[in-house]
Parts: structure tokens; C-alpha cells; sequence
């Protein structure tokens, strides 16, 4: 379909909501941290790191970056903050990544 007639299907704030959503998927760090949380209910910073193997301060950037764009949310029990995803069908879209890299 064109862009005009997602245009006419679509509001334009949602357009620009799921471009920038899109946006903030683009980064492979990323996308391995929403692909992890599509399949965990809720996860700690240290949890994240440790299972994706980085540094704490780069999974702790990434987490802010994705909690700014509105893919995570977070709260806190005691000391520990733990993070979900926002939107849980995110996960069709690094399922759909997947399928489709994986035909390349």
C-alpha cells in the first residue's frame, strides 16, 4: 500500500508515534532486549545484562532509551527496578524481523 493511503487509514500522531517506535527498535542491542522481554513477563536491569551479556551502564542506556520511547515500562520493588515491555505485541515485529532475515 502507498503512503497515502496508510495516510488516510491512519492518523498522522500515530504515524509518527510508530516511526519513531521503529526508530528506537533500530539498534541491535535493542531489539535482543525486547526480544527477551517478549518472552519473560518482567526483568531486572541486572537480570538483563547478565543474560545478554553487557556491560551494566550500556544495558541500563539502552533500557532509559527504549523506557523514553514508550516500548518499556518499569517499577520498582524495594531497591530492584524491573521492566516489561509496554506494548507485548511488539514481539510480531522481531518475530516477523526474524522470519524475514532468515529467507536472506
Amino acid at each position: 500500500m502507498s503512503m497515502r493511503n496508510l495516510l488516510s487509514r491512519v492518523e498522522t500522531k500515530k504515524i509518527d508515534k510508530a516511526a519513531s517506535m521503529l526508530k528506537v527498535l533500530a539498534h541491535p542491542k535493542r531489539l535482543a532486549i525486547v526480544d527477551l522481554l517478549g518472552k519473560e513477563e518482567k526483568m531486572t536491569v541486572t537480570e538483563i545484562y547478565q543474560y545478554l551479556d553487557l556491560p551494566q551502564a550500556i544495558a541500563s542506556q539502552h533500557l532509559i532509551t527504549l523506557k523514553d520511547k514508550g516500548v518499556l515500562s518499569s517499577f520498582k520493588v524495594g531497591t530492584k527496578i524491573y521492566y516489561s515491555l509496554s506494548i507485548p505485541k511488539l514481539i510480531d515485529v522481531i518475530d516477523c524481523l526474524e522470519e524475514c532475515c532468515s529467507d536472506m
